[in-house]
């Protein structure tokens, strides 16, 4: 999980020093990305984010996620269980940001919730990296790459 969190500050320091480099065109931002999703209270989730972004920067997706690890003995069961949740939002190609807001989501089983994201895109334009509002906490760490 440290891991994860030091990945994400490294995407946002670098992304921060980008100032001369002209912003990526939102259009490079839209396909698959895959990483993972830990919350300080010991779960993890793999993550498939199939997004799109229009011109305007208007981005709609999905997530599929995948339970790796709970901290509770009844969720056990669901390890290994997916769940799609369905997002839209805004790239920000000048800042350098994503934000998503889950609004719905195809889960059966319940495995997840609707989140909302903010995501700092790196410099490569191959990395996302940034926090989920996580309950209201603001403590979900997602990282991301092609």
């Amino acid at each position: 999980m440290r891991l994860l969190a030091t990945l994400a500050l490294l995407v946002l320091a670098v992304s921060a020093s980008a100032q001369t480099k002209p912003p990526l065109p939102v259009s490079d931002l839209a396909g698959e990305w895959h990483g993972q999703w830990t919350a300080p209270t010991g779960y993890l989730f793999t993550a498939t984010l199939s997004l799109k972004v229009a011109p305007d920067g208007i981005a709609d997706g999905q997530f599929v996620w995948t339970l790796k690890s709970s901290p509770l003995a009844e969720e056990q069961r669901k390890l290994g269980m997916s769940a799609i949740e369905f997002v839209s939002g805004k790239v920000d190609s000048a800042a350098g940001t994503v934000s998503l807001a889950g609004t719905r989501k195809d889960d059966p089983n319940d495995v997840i919730f609707t989140d909302r994201y903010r995501l700092v895109v790196g410099e490569n334009g191959r990395t996302l990296g940034g926090v989920s509002r996580n309950l209201g906490d603001w403590d979900g760490l997602i990282f991301l790459q092609r």
